[in-house]
């Protein structure tokens, strides 16, 4: 990921980090919070005193804070860079017809500008961290070598609005980290912060405050640091954030909004912090995708000479863990299984069906299966009966017991956490995630990799032993090196589906992923199911990758592409 893409994130996570904070931004009593909101893992309305400050705002919107930012990033995509001539025009401008809360900051600067101050000289006298919460859009003006000018124009920005000294330093504290965590860790990007120079910020004191209280839970240390707007309770709380949750952004965030108080001034910070640590990787989809101006972001950064980022920018969790499961298949026997987890409450569930005579250990299934967890996707692969560490003999199943094992998956899921909305089937795992839709009736999606058009596909790979298993009722083949018993039973089942009449009534959305150099099932074979399915379809080239996506980026990439064609399917309220 390029400079640029951190310089974006920067931007899209302060604005994220403002939204999170906004539905319950200004309520100081944490227990307050959770009985209203419970915890705020996902972008909320307002509630009772935010709904007060922030009038007719909802779930996506931004404070009077975020606001002003996107007035700034306006002001700079218009002018090419920073003006704070040009700035204070556009700032003085968005206040006659402003529908929403007008702090005391904001109140006196427009007055200073009545009675004829200069963009220089007009801040009011207000110490609230607010002021230097804006600062993100200035990465869009200047490269990060460009520190001096970065610096300079942080602090002109805030003290248009916030002529108080500290203030004023602690813009170019926050725009010096930022530059500095593009290349280093956040613990060494506020140390290099902090070894500059400062006029009036007691930089020594309060960069060490907040992890003095790294011990301590996250509400008792900010009550501890304080709540408030002001610049020598909330920078020291950022930094304690910062410190305590540095490889953690999400929860950062969480705990952020949690803790109570102005944790919109701390929350911009903080995601412009962390998106230039970690880039997209820090902002979480679920959150990305409620933002409202986020697709007005992305264009007024585009827009600006050198910030062009990389054509698709998905984020993830830089963290999943992994469960270890198993559950009963319809005749009692137990599949082995393993639940792979976003650490954040999981958007969605899904269900991955591996590959014929493969296990849900192989290269492609892990790599996928993570890839869609780090993107907030809760992915449940198992082995099908007979294989891998699943019980039962593989010489008894066939195509239609797979998808008996799929409605089990479905039903482990469904009793135990929540039914799955996506199924993602490799090869004939795909052909089997085609068949149980209207036995998982939650079902929203499903994904096919290197997928058949007919099941009776696999029957190629053993033609030589099909007059033996026709007489005989049964023949040992070798598959990928390794012996399986096929009996006549399974040849039986595979040639009886009528797979085209159920791709047409899957009343699903389905997406084809296939390689145009697939050799074990043609590309040809998309193109089948494409045909037989009806909208909503679409179709994905996986370029020149191999059957079983043995390359790490090319099982990455098709992570990346499920998790977002199926984002707008997710019901992201749960």
């Amino acid at each position: 990921m390029s400079k640029s893409d951190h310089r974006l994130a920067a931007i899209l996570g302060s604005f994220l980090g403002d939204s999170h904070a906004l539905g319950a931004h200004w309520i100081y009593n944490p227990s307050k919070i959770e009985r209203v909101f419970g915890r705020i893992t996902r972008i909320v309305t307002p509630q009772e005193e935010p709904a007060k400050y922030h009038p007719g705002r909802t779930a996506g919107d931004t404070t009077h804070y975020g606001d002003q930012t996107l007035v700034l990033l306006k002001s700079i995509a218009a002018n090419e860079s920073f003006d704070l001539d040009r700035f204070a025009r556009d700032w003085r401008a968005m206040w006659p017809d402003y529908v929403g809360y007008i702090d005391g900051a904001t109140t006196e600067t427009l007055e200073n500008f009545k009675n004829g101050a200069s963009p220089d000289s007009s801040g009011s006298s207000s110490n609230d961290l607010a002021g230097a919460s804006r600062i993100a859009p200035l990465l869009a003006a200047f490269a990060p070598h460009q520190t001096d000018r970065l610096v300079r124009a942080a602090r002109s920005q805030t003290a248009m609005t916030h002529n108080d000294p500290m203030v004023v330093d602690a813009a170019e504290f926050f725009i010096r980290a930022s530059v500095a965590a593009f290349d280093n860790p956040l613990a060494d990007a506020i140390n290099e912060a902090a070894n500059h120079s400062y006029k009036a910020l007691p930089i020594g004191d309060w960069v060490k405050e907040g992890p003095k209280l790294l011990a301590k839970d996250t509400v008792s240390a900010i009550q501890a640091l304080g709540q408030t707007c002001h610049a020598p309770e909330a920078f020291p709380a950022t930094i304690y954030l910062l410190t305590k949750y540095s490889d953690d952004p999400q929860t950062a965030l969480i705990e952020n909004t949690m803790a109570g108080g102005d944790s919109a001034a701390r929350g911009m910070l903080m995601g412009m912090m962390f998106g230039a640590a970690y880039g997209m990787h820090a902002l979480p989809l679920h959150w990305l995708e409620k933002l409202k101006t986020r697709q007005e972001i992305e264009s007024l950064f585009a827009s600006i000479h050198d910030c062009q980022t990389s054509p698709l920018l998905i984020p993830v969790s830089p963290k999943t863990q992994t469960e270890k499961i198993s559950f009963k298949n319809l005749d009692d026997e137990t599949l082995d299984a393993r639940l792979e987890l976003p650490i954040v409450p999981p958007r969605a569930y899904a269900i991955f069906a591996h590959c014929f005579t493969c296990s849900k250990d192989i290269a492609a299934a892990t790599r996928i299966s993570r890839g869609l967890a780090a993107h907030g996707i809760a992915v449940l692969r198992f082995d099908f009966t007979g294989l891998g560490n699943s019980e039962g003999d593989f010489a008894n199943t066939n195509f239609s017991s797979n998808v008996d094992d799929l409605v089990a998956a479905a039903e482990q899921l469904r009793n135990h956490h929540r039914p799955p909305t996506i199924l993602v089937g490799h090869s004939l795992g795909g052909a089997a995630g085609l068949a149980p839709s209207r036995r998982i009736p939650e079902l929203k999606s499903v994904v096919t990799n290197g997928a058949p058009a007919d099941p009776a596909h696999v029957e190629q790979l053993f033609s030589k032993a099909t007059p033996e298993i026709e007489s005989a009722g049964l023949a040992p083949v070798t598959l990928a090196g390794r012996q399986f018993t096929i009996k006549k039973q399974f040849l039986e089942d595979i040639r009886s589906q009528n797979q085209s009449e159920q791709i047409a009534s899957l009343k699903k959305s389905l997406l084809i992923m296939h390689s145009p150099v697939d050799t074990t099932v043609s590309i040809d074979d998309a193109r089948h199911i494409f045909d037989a399915a009806k909208h909503p379809k679409s179709f994905i080239s996986l370029d020149n990758a191999d059957h079983l996506l043995s390359k790490k980026e090319d099982s990455e990439f098709a992570a990346q592409m499920i998790a977002a064609w199926s984002s707008h399917l997710l019901d992201r309220e749960k």
